[in-house]
Order: C-alpha cells, then structure tokens, then sequence
C-alpha cells in the first residue's frame, strides 16, 4: 500500500467518526490498535486514550458527546475558512460533497475530499492541489478543531480522536514538507 492510499484511508475514519457516531456493533468491532504508529506525543496519548474508551465504551454516551461539539464540526467555528470559498474551491475542482446533509466546511466532507485528492495524488498538478488545499483549507481548521474536541469532548473515545487527528496533521505536514504552522 502507498503511503497516499494509507492517508487516505486515515481521513475516511475521521471523516465517518464524526459524520455520525458508531453504533454498539461498529463499536464492537474496534480494537485498540490505531490505523498508524508515530513517535509524536499525540499519538501515544491517543493509544491509551482509545485503549481507555474500548474497555467502557457506549454508543450513546458517544452519541451524546458529538451532539455537544457538533457544532465545531462546521470549521467556520474556528475563523479560519469561509463557508462560501469552500463552496467555490468545491466547484473549481468539481468535487461533490459526499455528505450532502452536511455543510461544505463540516469536518466530514473536508476530510472526504482530502481522502480523495490523497488517493488520486498522481502527478505534480494533483500534488499542487494537495498542497493548496492543506495549506489553505483543511489543516490549520482541522488541528483547532482537533484541539477543541481533545480538551471539550467528555469520552475518551472522541478525545483520543482529537490527539490522532493532530498526529495525522503534523505526520503529513512532514511527509510533505508544508511550510504551515501547527499551533
């Protein structure tokens, strides 16, 4: 497997993790092994975290805690991004948000479309529509929004979601070599 094809399977589970949470058989079926091992802080944080939650976890009490931060969901909660210029960067590259229920700057279709542009990262046009939408978009939202359910969300499971969600932003800041700050 590619490295591309790995993140973008990664921004897959984010996006469906906070769409809607796991019922109690998707939630059955998890193990305490996330999809990546790193040596950032925030990964090994989010091991014991998400190993915390699988001992105790509940559909409902997973259901109640996106429910209570689902309003930064919509990444215009952090002031860096514009619901009408994800709108338009949408239909400049002729994306169709999967999740139609959902705004364009929801963190779901953010990160769908990050699954998309990763796993068809072929050439250096496609690799500068990666770096574009990282730098401009998705990352610096992404990581507030990750450090808003990391200190705001009350199961072990969504805050073990905001500490591998800033690995995955610092792991791909440096794979690619983004020249953007993670606060």
């Amino acid at each position: 497997m590619k490295v591309s094809e790995a993140y973008s399977i990664i921004a897959l589970v984010f996006s469906n993790n906070f769409r809607a949470s796991l019922d109690q058989e998707k939630l059955s079926k998890l193990n305490a092994n996330w999809l990546i091992k790193t040596e950032n802080e925030e990964n090994k944080k989010g091991s014991l975290l998400l190993e915390k939650a699988l001992q105790d976890i509940n559909a409902e009490a997973l259901a109640d805690d996106l429910n209570t931060f689902k309003g930064a969901c919509d990444l215009k909660f952090f002031k860096k991004i514009d619901e009408a210029k994800v709108e338009d960067f949408y239909k400049s590259i002729n994306f169709k948000k999967p999740f139609g229920e959902l705004k364009a700057c929801h963190i779901s279709n953010m990160l769908a479309l990050l699954s998309v542009i990763f796993k068809n990262d072929t050439n250096d046009k496609s690799h500068a529509l990666l770096g574009l939408y990282l730098s401009q978009y998705l990352i610096p939202s992404m990581v507030l929004f990750a450090k808003f359910i990391r200190y705001n969300a009350k199961t072990s499971y969504y805050k073990a979601m905001g500490e591998f969600m800033i690995d995955y932003a610092k792991v791909i800041k440096s794979s690619l070599g983004l020249r953007i700050e993670i606060e």
